[in-house]
């Protein structure tokens, strides 16, 4: 049975990830990252692993970013097995 620090880092109970996560990810697989261009890319629709709705009088700017897409999108752009955080 696994401990509930193990349940927290296990990132398969986690589909999404943060703005933040998703510009760690890019930052440790050398992967220019700037928040706010990230940001703005996905509420144009540039990623297809994660959508987005620009800030309105009512909302901050809302996004949903998918790990394995993420995961999956950057492996192919770089044509390896990106870091993705694991222990080594």
């Amino acid at each position: 049975m696994p401990t509930a620090e193990e349940w927290i880092d296990n990132r398969s109970l986690h589909p999404t990830m943060t703005l933040q996560e998703l510009c760690e990810y890019f930052k440790a697989n050398f992967v220019q990252a700037d928040p706010e261009t990230i940001a703005e890319m996905i509420v144009q629709g540039k990623y297809p692993f994660a959508f987005g709705l620009p800030a309105d009088n009512k909302h901050r700017r809302r996004l949903q970013i998918f790990r394995a897409g993420a995961y999956a999108w950057l492996d192919e752009m770089t044509h390896s097995n990106t870091y993705k955080g694991e222990k080594l």
